[in-house]
């Protein structure tokens, strides 16, 4: 088994060479870290809107399959896009909530 070791930022104490990173080390290094807050604002935005196509298909009693029917795609890929396990295109996405009557809106 691999231990992984780091040093503290913000002038706490270093961990010693013999201790491993448990999952406080681990947390406390990746909340300070600039790309790791980038990619983590990503992924909350992406849950977003899975959630909000998830709760619409839901509203609207649809069935996955009955959503990809109405939009022209396969179910397995409205599955995908619900898990968060497909890389969605601006198209796809624009389908989908147009297929639930949603739009989609740039926010800055």
């Amino acid at each position: 088994m691999r231990a992984f070791y780091f040093v503290r930022e913000n002038g706490r104490a270093p961990l010693s060479n013999n201790e491993p990173m448990n999952k406080s080390n681990y947390l406390y290094k990746f909340q300070k870290d600039k790309e790791y807050q980038k990619l983590l604002k990503e992924e909350k935005e992406l849950l977003d809107i899975t959630l909000q196509i998830i709760e619409a298909r839901k509203k609207r009693k649809l069935t996955q399959h009955q959503l990809a029917k109405k939009v022209g795609m396969p179910q397995s890929q409205i599955a995908k896009i619900e898990r968060g396990c497909h890389n969605v295109t601006f198209s796809t996405l624009s389908r989908v909530t147009r297929g639930l009557g949603l739009h989609l809106k740039a926010v800055a």
